[in-house]
């Protein structure tokens, strides 16, 4: 095999690896939260909720943060009043739209 051949080969296999390498940027990390997550979603009264725990529940499509628990509460429905300082409490109107959010 000439040198000039090698060098080919050697150019082509480099390229094809490089290809297969993980150059895929960090993710970035969001700050942490400064309480139960309440206070993120302060100015996203009257967008919608959904889901029911802390893995599945999101506010106009957005996952909420929290440092517990996730509760969402709609009008007149009966909850426990154990206080949790890290659950989040997201409380809806009747046509399933953040009212409120709190600590709790």
């Amino acid at each position: 095999m000439s040198f000039r051949l090698q060098t080919c080969a050697a150019l082509a296999i480099a390229t094809i690896l490089a290809g297969c390498s993980n150059t895929t940027p960090p993710v970035a990390q969001l700050p942490p939260l400064t309480d139960c997550g309440a206070s993120e979603l302060q100015d996203q009264l009257g967008h919608p909720v959904r889901g029911a725990s802390a893995s599945d529940t999101t506010v106009d499509g957005i996952p909420v943060r929290s440092k517990g628990d996730v509760r969402v509460i709609a009008p007149g429905q009966a909850v426990i009043q154990n206080y949790s300082e890290d659950r989040l409490n997201l409380e809806t109107d009747a046509s399933g739209n953040l009212v409120r959010a709190s600590c709790g």
